[in-house]
């Protein structure tokens, strides 16, 4: 035989051998949304700026908001409109209302269901934003429309979310029972950052 026919039976043998690759489709189709964000934030108090991670499914969402040094400052877990916003750090965790705690952050009045469809589907609540005095600024993606930065404005308060992933994984969000571990604060009790 020939060194290319032995070659050949060579090849053809590994070939045989190779297992072919099995692609399991899951039971369970669900997954979640999970969107990296750049915030800049303004207003007659000061400026802040910094970046999130927000995952979310149909149920629950989470944030986390990380220091200039990369490292979790805060997390906050939403459950409806349901808020539980923690610092790690201090073993603090807050529980409210989420339009209360953006309220109180960044000054504007959005429920986590009106920000989600800004954010995702770039709907405007166009009602409420006359009634509240602001203002709702989108750019969007030329390839899916969906938006790339929203711009929001109320009074003196500017507040400018850049979208830099949007990504979806197979999954669920999970959100855990801090009690526990963590003690109850006041909002600026956690907020504060010493």
């Amino acid at each position: 035989m020939s060194r290319k026919s032995i070659g050949l039976l060579i090849l053809m043998s590994f070939l045989a051998c190779a297992r072919p690759s099995i692609k399991h489709d899951p039971v369970d189709k669900a997954c979640f949304q999970a969107i990296s964000i750049k915030f800049n934030f303004s207003d007659s108090q000061g400026k802040q700026n910094g970046r999130v991670h927000w995952r979310f499914d149909a149920n629950h969402a989470k944030f986390i908001f990380f220091t200039p040094l990369n490292q979790v400052a805060l997390e906050l877990d939403v459950a409806g409109e349901s808020a539980l916003l923690l610092r790690p750090g201090k073993r603090l965790y807050w529980k409210g209302d989420f339009s209360d705690l953006l309220g109180r952050l960044w000054g504007i009045d959005l429920t986590m269901d009106e920000l989600k469809q800004i954010i995702i589907k770039g709907l405007i609540p166009e009602t409420k934003i006359k009634e509240k005095g602001m203002v709702i600024l989108l750019q969007t993606s030329t390839e899916d429309h969906s938006p790339q930065m929203v711009n929001i404005r109320r009074n003196d308060v500017d507040l400018t979310l850049k979208i830099l992933k949007r990504e979806i994984r197979p999954g669920t969000i999970v959100l855990l029972d801090y009690s526990r571990r963590f003690q109850a604060a006041d909002l600026e009790d956690v907020l504060t950052d010493d």
